[in-house]
């Protein structure tokens, strides 16, 4: 499953507001806070190593042993500075 930056943006916004949903009014998040942070940080570590392989691959497939270092680093510098702008 290939995914875009875009998507997950959206994803990692949608988890953080469903668990601003679960906030409770004395400021308390709910009991199973823990176990959901944890599900969405192993999905997104799942989604991004997915990402990166990805881009490995087509990297290869587009520059060949020459040029597909040069890709890799373009595109890995591309995926870092998005998660540094979500920040």
């Amino acid at each position: 499953m290939k995914i875009t930056k875009r998507q997950l943006k959206q994803i990692i916004k949608e988890e953080k507001s469903k668990l601003i949903l679960e906030m409770r009014s004395d400021g308390t998040i709910s009991d199973d806070e823990e176990d959901e942070r944890a599900a969405l940080i192993e999905y997104v570590e799942n989604e991004i190593s997915k990402l990166v392989r990805y881009t490995m691959q087509e990297a290869d497939r587009i520059g060949g042993s020459f040029r597909a270092p040069g890709i890799k680093a373009e595109a890995l510098k591309a995926i870092a500075n998005a998660v540094h702008r979500a920040r």
